[in-house]
C-alpha cells in the first residue's frame, strides 16, 4: 500500500505541471495572476459616463411618454417615482393622451384621464404667461401704434387695419405720419397693419 501512494502523488503532480504549462503556451493566464483581467473593469468615469447616458435617455424617454405637455394640477401617489393623472381643463389635449374626456364642471373643456408612472414635468402657468407676454411684446413693437380708439379693419382674418386716431405725434413704428384732414395741427397714421388694432388708448375714444 504505502508503494502505491508513493507512485500516485509523483504522477499527480507531473499531470498538473502539464495542464499548467498546456495553459501557458495557449496563451492563457493561471488563476493565480488574473492580469489580464483587470483591462475588463470599467473607470469610475466611465460607468459614470454610461450612467449619465442612461439617465438623459430616461428622462427623454419619460418626456415623450407623458401624456401632456405640462400640467398645473397634479394627482400624485406618494410612491417613488409616483404615479400622476393631471387634472388641468384645457381646450384640448395633447396627443399623447389616450383618455381625453369632458370636464366634469364644465363640459366645453377637457380633462386628459390618463394616468402617468413618473413625475408631472414642468407647469404651465409659467410658460404660457412668457408666451402671451413675448407675443404682446412682438406685437407692440410690429404695429404702427401702440394704441388705438378708431380703428379701420377688413373683415378677413386676421383683419388688415388702419388708425384712425388724430394724434399730436405719431408712433416712431408709423412709417405714413401725415396730417389728418381735418386739422392739418394732428397727425394721422396712414399705415395698414396686417393684424388686430390692439388695446385702446381710451374709454371713450380721441
Amino acid at each position: 500500500m504505502k508503494m502505491k501512494k508513493t507512485c500516485i502523488v509523483p504522477s499527480i503532480l507531473l499531470m498538473l505541471s502539464l495542464e499548467a504549462a498546456l495553459l501557458v503556451a495557449a496563451g492563457r493566464p493561471t488563476t493565480a495572476t488574473g492580469a489580464d483581467d483587470v483591462g475588463t473593469i470599467l473607470l469610475p468615469s466611465e460607468g459614470k459616463g454610461e450612467a449619465g447616458m442612461v439617465a438623459a435617455a430616461k428622462k427623454k424617454g419619460e418626456e415623450e411618454e407623458r401624456p401632456w405637455k405640462c400640467c398645473d394640477l397634479a394627482l400624485c401617489t406618494r410612491s417613488f417615482p409616483p404615479t400622476c393623472r393631471c387634472e388641468d381643463q384645457v381646450e384640448q389635449c395633447a396627443a399623447t393622451c389616450e383618455k381625453c374626456e369632458p370636464a366634469t364642471s364644465d363640459s366645453s373643456r377637457r380633462v386628459c384621464n390618463d394616468w402617468y408612472h413618473g413625475f408631472p414635468g414642468p407647469m404651465c402657468t409659467q410658460a404660457v404667461a412668457n408666451a402671451k407676454k413675448k407675443k404682446k411684446k412682438a406685437e407692440e413693437e410690429e404695429r404702427p401704434w401702440k394704441c388705438c380708439d378708431l380703428a379701420l379693419c377688413t373683415r378677413s382674418f386676421p383683419p388688415m387695419c388702419r388708425c384712425m386716431d388724430k394724434v399730436e405725434q405719431c408712433d416712431a413704428n408709423c412709417e405714413k405720419c401725415e396730417p389728418a384732414t381735418s386739422d392739418s395741427s394732428r397727425r394721422v397714421c396712414n399705415d395698414w397693419y396686417h393684424g388686430f388694432p390692439g388695446a385702446k388708448c381710451t374709454a371713450g375714444g380721441n
